[in-house]
């Protein structure tokens, strides 16, 4: 079960590498398989990129960015349906944040932020949540937490999708399809 199918089944996906760290495409570099495609991409040549995908009737379009706000993230979230941020439990992520933030409000871009490498226990997740909805009410925390798990770094390692690398019942494949579905709720 690849990445597409996640999305849907026979979906075709194109995720953008607009990131100079280029994890992306290093994720890529490691797969077998030429599912979903992967393109580093500048931010000056976002708008091709995005033709290309219209044109091959791409399903999904996936743009990744540096972490920090400034022309790249600009560019992408002027081209986007939606903003997807994640954010680690902490003060760190939630800074970082606010600049993406007001580029969504300037632009009036709808946004959804992930908790990710949540612990399974404390209250750090429900800490960060409530942090959130205080500093930015305008937009919603998903429901789906991605818990901290070994199993998605080594499904990076080994460049698979966490739906290629583990069992469909386990927690990681569980966290990562109720995303997805929160995701397409949220493009609606």
């Amino acid at each position: 079960m690849g990445l597409s199918d996640v999305a849907n089944e026979n979906a075709q996906v194109v995720l953008l590498d607009l990131d100079p760290q280029g994890s992306i495409a290093g994720w890529a570099a490691r797969r077998e398989i030429d599912d979903p495609i992967v393109l580093s991409a500048m931010p000056g040549n976002l708008e091709t990129y995005l033709d290309h995908a219209r044109e091959d009737r791409a399903d999904y379009v996936v743009i990744d960015t540096p972490p920090h706000a400034g022309a790249t993230i600009d560019a992408a979230i002027r081209a986007a349906d939606l903003v997807v941020i994640p954010i680690r439990p902490g003060p760190f992520d939630i800074d970082a944040a606010a600049g993406t933030i007001e580029i969504m409000r300037e632009t009036r871009t709808p946004g959804l932020f992930v908790l990710s490498q949540v612990s399974a226990s404390g209250s750090e997740g429900d800490d960060t949540e409530a942090v959130l909805a205080e500093l930015h009410p305008g937009v919603p925390v998903a429901k789906a937490r991605l818990g901290h798990r070994k199993a998605f770094m080594q499904a990076l390692i080994s460049g698979q999708a966490i739906t290629e690398f583990e069992r469909p019942s386990s927690k990681a494949v569980g966290e990562i399809r109720e995303l997805f579905q929160q995701v397409k709720a949220a493009l609606r």
